[in-house]
């Protein structure tokens, strides 16, 4: 066996001990009763106490050696190699003990996390939440893979990327998004969002969730839908793919939506080919990239109108009280309705990336201790006032209404903003290639878009890193210009200028 196949076969390993990490994960936010916490902490850190004992390994760390004096390598070798090398480097920077003590805090986190929501009390949080915060400092002290610590960490979720380079982009789309905003209030012909407000069956909500995602082409012979506190997406084998979300009873969207979302990711996680199955390449090749799916088929597919000449019929059928008297356009509308909202993930398209950039912000401050984790909570409803003009009534509307600080996924926001610009960009190369797509959804027909995806995007996961694939497929470097235009198209219309 010559040196590549050895270290396809030792990353075959890791990455079926990592599934098994995905199913005790998974477990926990899905079915663990809440007294079972501390057990699954000391579980998850053992796995990663594993999973980190074979990644930084001689053996391994030999065969990359022997790997790269290779030549004339293929394109799944070379980026095998590329992984396998990127994942040993990081690895062997972090201590075990550390890699434990990060497994066992994210779980114990998420158990006080899912309390201190409920309860709305952030002191129940803020003992775990300031232990993993410092655990990540160490981190990007550790793996120094850029000047400023929290690149390091971004680097982790998005390969390449520097707090700079977002900072910019940001930068350069906050006021385009800020003077969308103020003209779309100005309108005098706005949606009536109190048809999303009243009360919806959680069963009835539960089963159309159900019958949206068959028809996306989700496939429940090799997946499931499940509820947990914050909706998530996981892979348990390449062959099992799991998906989660949550209903309110007085909110429409949050599960349909917060379903397609995940939904999307889910097809990203089926889509590899077959020949990188298990292997460290089948994964998204960016959190940004991953997102990309998410929020093209949540927003740019799922709150289209032809999408809903398709499925409103079939709504009304299952919630005829909700809907008297009520056109598919009212409702098209209201779903579109642009307004400062409290939650990130029930935010409309124009404001969401004020959320993500109050994330993108605070983070920085946080893990260059410019800022004290008890301070986080005034600090959070200063910024939702800057930004957004709400101040949250409570910290679980507030600080704690995202689980991804818990589990020390510090560096991960800003690839949902990244996820819209990638998204937008991506979705008018499909349009452009299939212009037909929309009329496709008026008739229950999303498989051409899939197949678009799969051949463009999904069925590489990590072969190309996310600036190749992007350009790859439009031709260009990321460029933002294109969500905006986007925005503009669809959200002016409804508004009516």
């Amino acid at each position: 066996m010559n040196p590549i196949e050895e270290l396809k076969h030792e990353f075959t390993e890791i990455t079926r001990l990592n599934y098994i990490r995905a199913l005790l994960g998974w477990d926990e936010q899905v079915n663990l009763p809440h007294g079972a916490f501390e057990g699954r902490a000391m579980q998850n850190a053992l796995m990663s106490k594993i999973v980190h004992k074979k990644l930084i390994s001689d053996k391994l760390g030999k065969l990359i050696k022997k790997a790269e004096k290779l030549t004339d390598l293929n394109l799944i070798d070379a980026a095998t190699l590329r992984e396998a090398k990127r994942a040993y480097e990081l690895e062997v920077k972090l201590p075990t003990e550390l890699v434990e003590e990060i497994a066992k805090t994210a779980s114990l986190g998420h158990s006080k996390w899912v309390e201190a929501r409920k309860k709305d009390d952030f002191s129940i949080f803020q003992p775990l939440l300031e232990k993993m915060i410092g655990l990540q400092i160490e981190v990007a002290s550790k793996l120094e893979t850029h000047p400023d610590p929290y690149s390091t960490l971004i680097d982790l979720y998005e390969p390449g990327a520097t707090n700079d380079w977002i900072a910019n982009i940001f930068n350069e789309s906050r006021p385009k998004l800020i003077k969308i905003i103020k003209k779309l209030d100005s309108s005098s012909d706005k949606p009536d969002f109190s048809i999303l407000t009243q009360k919806w069956s959680s069963d009835e909500q539960w089963k159309f969730s159900i019958e949206v995602i068959k028809k996306l082409n989700f496939d429940l012979e090799h997946g499931r839908q499940d509820k947990s506190a914050h909706p998530f997406t996981t892979s348990l084998s390449s062959t099992d793919t799991r998906i989660t979300t949550r209903i309110n009873e007085d909110f429409f969207s949050t599960c349909l939506f917060g379903t397609i979302h995940e939904c999307g990711h889910g097809l990203y996680q089926m889509g590899f080919m077959e020949k990188i199955h298990d292997t460290i390449i089948a994964d998204g090749c960016s959190m940004g990239i991953h997102e990309s799916q998410s929020r093209m088929w949540e927003n740019m597919v799922g709150r289209s109108k032809e999408f809903w000449k398709f499925w409103y019929p079939k709504l009304e059928k299952r919630f005829p009280k909700n809907l008297k008297r009520k056109s598919m356009e009212d409702f098209y509308r209201s779903i579109n309705t642009v307004q400062p909202s409290l939650i990130r993930v029930d935010a409309d398209e124009v404001t969401y990336g004020m959320h993500v950039i109050l994330r993108f912000e605070m983070e920085k401050d946080i893990i260059e201790g410019k800022v004290q984790v008890g301070e986080l909570p005034e600090l959070w409803n200063d910024k939702m006032e800057e930004l957004l003009g709400v101040t949250p009534p409570s910290d679980a509307d507030g600080v704690l209404q995202d689980v991804h600080w818990s589990s020390g996924y510090f560096g991960y926001f800003p690839t949902y903003f990244l996820g819209n610009l990638y998204g937008a960009q991506i979705y008018r190369d499909a349009l452009k290639k299939n212009p037909s797509l929309p009329e496709e959804y008026q008739n229950g027909n999303f498989s051409n878009l899939l197949t678009y995806l799969r051949e463009n995007v999904h069925q590489y996961g990590k072969i190309y890193p996310a600036n190749e694939l992007i350009k790859r497929i439009t031709g260009e470097d990321l460029n933002p210009n294109y969500f905006i235009e986007y925005i503009e198209k669809k959200f002016y219309p409804i508004y009516g200028f």
